[in-house]
């Protein structure tokens, strides 16, 4: 559907992102059955202009990894790609209304689960700007695969990004259920919103 809007639609795979350094997002993918995919969105409203990206975190389900979450914290964790899906809806919707704007998305996809071969505690993944990160904590799931979005975000050149992530049950707690957290270094954009 999103093809008929004019939306260029990529999807990476394992060996791609291999190729790539991508090792935030096959870290934590290493404990499931089901395969990583980075899902590029790319839409072009105008044909001159940097464009926004939007990077969305798409973690299937997350049990924590061998961090594994209690019982009651894992009935919803199907929804820890709210994240993608708010991305994807949003390319969706520019597109439907042919918004003059250049705008990517970008999805890291993933599953977060427990097995013989999850990463773990203390092991050290090199991500895509070839940083390297210490797992303390595999349920950290989500701020190791957007490292690798963010990371390639930066192909692009763009103007903004904007990451949609559900990363820490602490911004709840903080702004409750009817508010959103929003961190930036731009004044300008905090004002926007």
């Amino acid at each position: 559907a999103l093809k008929k809007l004019g939306v260029k639609v990529k999807i990476l795979e394992s060996e791609d992102m291999k190729k790539l350094g991508m090792g935030g997002v096959l870290g934590v993918a290493k404990g499931s059955n089901e395969k990583p995919k980075f899902i590029i969105l790319e839409y072009f409203g105008r044909k001159i202009g940097k464009p926004v990206v939007l990077v969305g975190k798409g973690v299937t389900f997350d049990t924590g990894g061998l961090n594994l979450k209690p019982g009651d914290s894992m009935l919803e964790m199907n929804m820890d790609m709210s994240g993608g899906a708010a991305v994807i809806h949003a390319i969706a919707a520019i597109a439907t209304l042919k918004i003059k704007k250049n705008v990517i998305g970008l999805i890291p996809a993933v599953e977060n689960m427990p097995s013989g071969t999850s990463f773990r505690p203390g092991d050290i993944l090199k991500s895509m700007s070839g940083a390297t990160i210490e797992v303390l904590n595999t349920d950290a799931e989500g701020r190791i695969i957007l490292a690798d979005a963010l990371t390639y975000a930066k192909k692009y050149n763009p103007r903004l990004v904007v990451d949609v992530a559900t990363l820490t049950g602490a911004a709840l707690v903080a702004v409750g259920q009817k508010a959103s957290a929003l961190f930036s270094r731009d004044e300008n954009l905090i004002k926007l919103f």
